[in-house]
């Protein structure tokens, strides 16, 4: 597949549409809309306009109310590859372990898996990678050239891609903040070097446009990993202009055709911003704030890490020694200081925060010690945790999240399956609205009522469940059907619950009707009606 979008896809740069506002920052923030929404389909009218703000910089805001469910955009990536510790197939990221396996491109060099995957990648990238001086004689060598081809691509679009080009430069680099940082020196030795040592020149190419392109992917790239675990990633510039809330209203998914869908996952109303999540949206607050200012260089203040309590979930939170209530961490607008004290919510005991940090180091060594393929062992030491942690902590979440994933792979115990996703499911709403990860996990527990009925326990289900599933059903197949991710016995749930409609309906009971793949095919095929294309969301 082509890194690049095809010309009929893309939207052509025309900006006679409207007039610019008179504005000065207003009519630059125009003029860069345009320039960022060549990756998405022709026609599009995506429901936002570019705003500045002294706090978060550019962000995106809603012309119009937007209903949860809705596609914000389909946005082709400007760049794309493989992330991979080892060799891997630059255009599909097969990882390959022998040298014999991999097929060479006989102009360029460049190394896949397949005749198909070299035939797939782009004539302009060949003929610029053909300057170059690519050796094919190790795998040592081609895992190095697998760990630089993104910067590399980048690095080339000028040539390659000029709009996709166009799009990157608009984007963020954050060199101001990491001028002798660790990462900036490793760039330096390992990946300016290597690439010098494949003959970019550094007459054209400098030393400094490299670092740039590098901060441009650490602030802005977007990663996805495949069920089988092929792992890349990529820049979609608009999508990376929605700044970060630890409680987004946004949700992404990636096609296997690589575009990336942006779907509402609240109501969000006109002239609201747009959000989506630079962090762990289920890590603790700690941990999202350290890795926020650690990565894109900004201290999170949205409404979640400023209440103690996380909105009622108490995700971070451990149990009070005394009385068992919620330990909570007061907060200090505006600090980058993390020691705050602690106190319990119902006592009023106070704890420092080295103990709280000491009673999570103490877990994390434990959880070193365990099996983390063993239900029997992740069972075990969350029964042991919930005596430490409250109910929904981070850590216990986690856990719940890896057995309901281990459960469905040995095809076990499904009545703690729905166990565990009435656990999750409420805390993930409230967190994360109606996103990817809440449905993956509501086809997760259909799954395990269709198992837990066909299995002749339907008298531990609740009543009613079958008219709730067909409805769960179709939101969230509508989402991740397309997905890299989607489970792959999604269309044969789809076939069952059918099956079990007619079985279940004696008398001609009405049920909801499950949508067909034609019926779903053609609400993705209708880009953007005017009052906004519903499309279901996933976990």
């Amino acid at each position: 597949m082509e890194n690049n979008p095809k010309e009929d896809d893309i939207e052509e740069v025309d900006d006679t549409e409207e007039e610019p506002p008179a504005n000065t920052i207003e009519e630059l923030l125009f003029r860069e809309l345009v320039v960022l929404k060549l990756g998405l389909h022709r026609n599009a009218k995506p429901p936002f306009l570019m705003r500045y703000s002294e706090e978060s910089g550019r962000g995106l805001i809603a012309t119009r109310n937007i209903k949860t469910g809705e596609i914000i955009m389909e946005e082709t990536p400007a760049v794309w590859g493989p992330k991979a510790k080892g060799a891997c197939c630059l255009e599909c990221g097969l990882e390959l372990h022998k040298l014999s396996s991999f097929h060479f491109c006989n102009l360029c060099h460049l190394h896949f898996c397949s005749e198909e995957c070299c035939a797939a990648h782009p004539r302009p990238e060949c003929v610029e990678m053909q300057k170059l001086h690519i050796k094919t004689d190790s795998l040592e060598y081609l895992g190095k050239l697998t760990l630089v081809i993104v910067v590399l691509r980048c690095l080339l679009l000028p040539e390659t891609a000029p709009q996709n080009w166009a799009r990157i430069r608009l984007l963020q680099d954050h060199l101001e903040n990491s001028k002798e940082t660790k990462l900036k020196k490793l760039n330096q030795k390992f990946l300016v070097n290597f690439l010098r040592d494949i003959g970019l020149d550094k007459n054209q190419i400098s030393n400094k446009e490299i670092h740039r392109v590098c901060g441009i992917l650490d602030s802005n790239a977007f990663e996805s990993s495949t069920l089988d675990g092929v792992e890349s990633r990529a820049l979609f510039p608009l999508s990376a202009l929605a700044n970060s809330s630890c409680l987004p209203n946004l949700t992404h998914v990636t096609r296997k055709d690589r575009t990336m869908v942006m779907v509402a996952t609240r109501d969000i109303q006109e002239g609201q911003e747009l959000f989506i999540c630079y962090t762990g949206i289920r890590w603790g607050k700690i941990t999202r704030q350290k890795h926020l200012l650690l990565t894109k260089h900004f201290l999170c203040c949205c409404p979640r890490c400023l209440d103690p309590t996380e909105c009622g979930t108490f995700i971070s939170s451990i149990k009070c020694a005394q009385c068992e209530g919620n330990m909570i961490q007061d907060v200090q607008i505006g600090s980058s200081e993390f020691d705050m004290p602690w106190h319990c919510q119902d006592c009023k005991l106070e704890m420092e925060h080295k103990k709280v940090v000491a009673v999570e180091a103490m877990i994390g060594q434990m959880l070193k010690l365990i099996n983390k393929n063993s239900t029997q062992h992740l069972e075990g030491a969350s029964r042991k945790l919930k005596q430490l942690l409250t109910s929904h902590h981070y850590i216990l979440l986690e856990m719940y999240m890896s057995l309901v994933t281990l459960y469905e792979k040995k095809n076990e115990r499904p009545e703690r399956i729905v166990e565990l996703c009435d656990i999750l499911l409420p805390v993930l709403q409230k967190l994360e609205g109606s996103s990817r990860a809440v449905a993956l996990l509501v086809i997760a527990r259909i799954c395990a009522q269709v198992s837990m009925y066909k299995d002749g326990k339907e008298e531990f289900l609740n009543s009613g469940w079958f008219e709730e599933s067909i409805l769960k059903f179709d939101e969230a197949y509508s989402l991740i059907k397309y997905d890299v991710q989607a489970p792959v016995t999604i269309n044969d749930l789809q076939l069952t619950l059918e099956i079990l409609k007619e079985e279940r309906n004696p008398n001609n009971k009405e049920y909801p009707k499950l949508a067909t793949t034609e019926e779903h095919s053609r609400k993705d095929n209708a880009h953007q009606p005017p009052n906004g294309e519903t499309m279901e969301r996933v976990i």
